[in-house]
Parts: C-alpha cells; structure tokens; sequence
C-alpha cells in the first residue's frame, strides 16, 4: 500500500488553494515543533509513568506533519521529492548494511 500521502495529492492541493502556500508551511512548522515536544516527552517520562496519552498525542501529531508534508511535496514537486526520497533511504540502508556488518564483525572478534 503507498502512503498516504502519495495518494491525497488533490486533497493537498485544494489545501494550498484554500490556505495558501505561506500559511501551510507557518502550519507545517508549529506542527513539527508539537510533534518534537511529544517525542522529547515521551524519552524523558517513558520508563517513569502509562504513556498512553503521550502514544496518542504522538500519532495525532504525526499524522498533522504528514498531511503538511504531502503539502509541501506538491509544492515543491512531487517528482523532485519523490526521487529524493528513494536517493536518501538507499543511502541510509546501504549504511545500515554497513553497520550490521561492523556489528557482526565486533561479535565475531
């Protein structure tokens, strides 16, 4: 299944027209500084009490800096994103291999 937000590229449009591209991404912003305090909430208090309210602050604010990403890949071109993303994760996974590798070999020597 593709994610999501491949698939609402004229849910994201319609957005931008209705809001305007300086206003989506001031959103954006404020939506991945509410996303970073809950992360930082849930590593500082995840082995003192029930996270159960900070899980779901955290799905909901990931699900809010999705939308606003699917946004900003159509602004900016969806093709151009797309093909960055596909660079950047065979980048991370070739060193991923490299580091399953290193780990592996410190196991064995």
């Amino acid at each position: 299944m593709d994610s999501p937000i491949k698939d609402n590229g004229e849910v994201y449009a319609k957005l931008i027209e209705a809001f305007g591209e300086d206003r989506q991404l001031i959103v954006c912003i404020e939506e991945m500084s509410e996303l970073t305090k809950e992360l930082c909430k849930y590593l500082r208090y995840k082995d003192e009490k029930n996270l159960d309210k900070i899980k779901e602050n955290i799905i909901e604010e990931t699900a809010d800096v999705l939308i606003l990403a699917g946004q900003i890949r159509n602004m900016f071109g969806k093709e151009k994103v797309d093909k960055m993303i596909e660079k950047k994760i065979k980048r991370t996974l070739e060193r991923c291999d490299e580091q399953i590798k290193n780990k592996q070999g410190a196991k064995n020597g």
